[in-house]
């Protein structure tokens, strides 16, 4: 029994806590190609970003916005973030999904790290993020995020 309650206190002690991230997603959008099926329109996107705040660096993202027959819109894609984070430098591969109810209401969404590389190698993390975005392609757009973040033993 005394070794198992060690082992559970050791392994508890390795783990850090997690912290809170937040800050400013600034992406810029471009439309690549577009399709219709039926009412629904598709496009494959291209993004350019800049982090601040906890993130602080640069990404790209490709992307699929579909603009669904009810007019709402949902938005899925890989981010290739490179920069620090916590002081700590290399790159992060991040799953964004999110969604608005119209072409004018503000995203709501969610990312979660993937992998990453160097010193983000251990990084996990996940979190949400909103905003108004770009107006139209090739325009900056804010986003917000934040979420709970924290560095594997």
């Amino acid at each position: 029994t005394v070794v198992v309650v060690l082992s559970a206190l050791v392994m508890s002690a390795q783990a850090s806590p997690p912290d809170t991230a937040e800050g400013l997603w600034q992406y810029q959008p471009f439309i690549e190609s577009t399709r219709t099926a039926g009412c629904n329109t598709f496009l494959d996107t291209f993004e350019n970003g800049l982090w601040s705040g906890t993130f602080a660096g640069t990404s790209t993202e490709d992307g699929k916005v579909v603009i669904h027959c009810s007019g709402a819109w949902s938005f899925n894609a890989i981010v290739s973030y490179v920069g620090e984070v916590n002081g700590k430098s290399g790159t992060l591969r991040m799953s964004v999904g999110g969604s608005r109810p119209d072409g004018e209401s503000e995203w709501h969404g969610r990312w979660v790290i993937l992998s990453g590389t160097e010193g983000l190698a251990t990084l996990r993390g996940q979190g949400t993020w909103w905003g108004p975005g770009a107006a139209n392609p090739g325009e900056w757009g804010d986003i917000y995020y934040e979420g709970d973040i924290h560095f594997e033993p």
